[in-house]
């Protein structure tokens, strides 16, 4: 079930990329519709024990190591990529 930001989030390791091995495994995808607001989606992989913990993690780690806007931000644990690690999409709806 996907996360909507805003939620309460996680604290954040000094260095998550280390202490959670997250990391972007895909470029952004930009979509661009003839209605309703423009989208942005990337995919990570993080370790986590569940996938809600998964979608909270990405959710947290980006707000506090990239300090982008999440404000419509919606992130969906996709499939488990190894015993606890996942693969979130991260949609971010706003003007790109």
């Amino acid at each position: 079930m996907p996360t909507d930001y805003p939620v309460t989030l996680p604290p954040v390791p000094q260095d998550p990329e280390t202490a959670w091995h997250a990391q972007r495994v895909s470029d952004t995808v930009f979509e661009h519709p003839n209605e309703g607001w423009p989208s942005a989606t990337t995919m990570f992989a993080i370790d986590a024990s569940t996938a809600t913990e998964a979608e909270l993690r990405v959710l947290a780690w980006i707000h506090h190591s990239y300090e982008d806007d999440l404000h419509r931000a919606m992130a969906t644990a996709k499939s488990e990529a190894g015993p606890g690690r996942w693969h979130v999409s991260l949609r971010l709806l706003g003007e790109f």
